[in-house]
């Protein structure tokens, strides 16, 4: 025998209560009710539930924490979750803490069936128990009634009996029916008027109609209404036995095909739900990654604008001895009484275009070191090695480096962020320097070169700019590890090892590649590709 499942109701809404007690009630299970959080824990401790239709917005206790309470007192108790707030969120925190289904306000009457279904089929699963289906038997003959009502409970069927319409309806409000074999003629209610009524109530239920009149516009009548079948008096219990159970059959399947269904959108929405999260973490760590590179980026700038302090010096230390070498010839010349008008103007325009230089390299130092919103403009990459020769030229100078520019005439404009590209010529620069220096140490007489060259190739709708130096170069092992972020090949305190691994960060987000290629104790080559601009390409 079928046992009868235990469920418990937690809402603190008595309607929904009352409408959740009687659909279950219906389907053949026994009901306990409780209001609030605190209710349900107690009822919990007394009784052994097999169900639990639990909702979230509880007035006392959270219902996702009862949730908790159930499954650890309980495991093989299949709750399912009842929320009104209707965000997947709260759906996939219940799932996760144990839950079978989940249902949102407001809900129907078949939402209950199938989530019931689904907890009930797991429970029988679990318990190794073949769940009954339901039949109910109506006719007007009650002898007939009893016989096809003992016949099929000997066929392992939970079945109800009516003699009439009336009767039969009252069963199919009251319980939860599969099928029902009903007699046509019913006398004040016709079977097919049972059926059109069960069904605007119950649209699941199936129907097999039996008649004593053969009659094919009573059978037509009747597969309209509904049923799955129609059976001549005298019935023959082989050929009623084989439509029951290809009709129950057929209920089933549809019944698994709805949890099977149910199952895939509860997949999907928990799919969606970890999609939004994993994409919501994506793009929190890309915006932290953002925020370190630029910090990363940001130091580099500044650390390297300390490094060219020195050569940053001379460049505005030129113009202002210019301006006190004007100021001490009009001294002079006033204190003789011999200044002219023309020497006045002479030498105001010499102040003025020192001030002009001065501002110049003092405005792009400011805007080099400041730290804003990236902005992705035409750049030409020349200019963009001018101005880094511009802060690194003098320094250059002072360690006897030559610099040599090959550089392409008519050379295309890339898409790009110009100060971030300069800062990318500056570690080469300095890294060249660097590479130099050591190389000239053990080499009297040796001469430093740098070579910058630039180059278009139309056939891959590239621009490839090249610093190329011979100094002590690299060797094969280091070179596969050049670019990764703090690795150097200087001594402990005299370099970070950010500046390449920098420089390659920055040449991705320009959807360029960065490439190195040396001859140890030779010489080293660092080559960047930029792809063109859309205007260019």
């Amino acid at each position: 025998m079928y046992k009868k499942k235990k469920v418990l109701i937690v809402d603190d809404d008595v309607i929904i209560c009352d409408y959740l007690e009687k659909e279950l009630k219906r389907n053949y299970l026994t009901t306990f009710v409780a209001y609030t959080g605190e209710k349900a824990l107690q009822l919990i401790k007394g009784n052994s539930f097999d169900i639990v239709l639990l909702d979230v917005g509880l007035p006392d206790i959270n219902g996702l924490d009862v949730l908790t309470t159930i499954k650890e007192a309980t495991p093989k108790c299949e709750v399912i979750i009842i929320t009104g707030s209707g965000t997947m969120e709260i759906a996939v925190q219940a799932l996760r803490k144990g839950a079978i289904d989940y249902i949102e306000k407001p809900f129907k009457s078949s939402d209950i069936v199938v989530s019931i279904g689904r907890a009930l089929e797991k429970l029988i699963e679990n318990e190794e128990e073949n769940q009954q289906n339901t039949l109910l038997i109506i006719d007007d003959e009650p002898e007939l009634a009893k016989l096809l009502q003992s016949f099929f409970q000997g066929e392992k069927y939970e079945v109800f009996a009516a003699t009439d319409g009336e009767e039969g309806l009252n069963i199919i409000k009251n319980n939860k029916i599969d099928l029902m074999v009903t007699d046509v003629n019913l006398g004040k209610l016709t079977g097919i008027e049972v059926l059109k009524q069960a069904k605007s109530f119950c649209s699941d239920i199936e129907a097999i109609m039996v008649t004593g009149h053969s009659s094919a516009d009573l059978a037509i009548a009747a597969i309209r209404a509904g049923a799955s079948d129609y059976i001549a008096k005298p019935i023959n219990l082989e050929e009623l036995t084989f439509s029951v159970n290809k009709t129950i059959e057929r209920i089933n399947l549809r019944k698994m095909r709805l949890f099977r269904s149910r199952e895939l959108e509860i997949s999907k929405g928990i799919i969606s739900k970890m999609n939004e999260e994993l994409e919501r973490r994506f793009l929190e760590r890309t915006r932290e990654l953002d925020k370190t590179q630029s910090q990363l980026f940001q130091t580099s700038k500044l650390a390297t604008l300390g490094e060219m302090s020195a050569g940053l010096a001379h460049e505005i230390n030129q113009p202002l001895g210019g301006i006190a070498l004007v100021a001490e010839t009009f001294k002079k010349l006033h204190q003789k009484g011999i200044l002219t008008s023309e020497d006045l103007e002479l030498g105001i325009k010499d102040i003025q275009s020192s001030v002009k230089r001065m501002e110049k390299i003092i405005h792009h130092i400011r805007t080099f070191a400041r730290q804003e919103a990236l902005k992705f403009i035409e750049v030409n990459l020349h200019e963009t090695i001018e101005l880094a020769l511009t802060l690194l030229g003098e320094q250059l100078r002072l360690h006897e480096i030559e610099v040599k520019k090959n550089f392409a005439p008519n050379l295309p404009v890339v898409k790009g962020e110009p100060y971030q590209i300069e800062q990318v010529w500056i570690n080469f620069l300095s890294n060249a320097k660097d590479s130099l220096d050591s190389k000239a140490g053990s080499n009297c007489g040796f001469k430093k070169i740098i070579e910058i060259s630039t180059l278009h190739d139309p056939v891959s709708k590239q621009v490839i700019v090249s610093f190329k130096d011979n100094g002590i170069g690299v060797s094969k092992e280091i070179q596969k590890k050049i670019l990764d972020p703090f690795f150097t090949t200087k001594e402990v305190g005299k370099a970070t090892g950010l500046g390449l691994s920098i420089s390659y960060g920055i040449i991705e987000s320009h959807r360029g590649k960065i490439e190195v290629a040396s001859e140890e104790g030779q010489w080293f080559e660092v080559k960047v590709q930029f792809p063109l601009s859309d205007k260019e390409s």
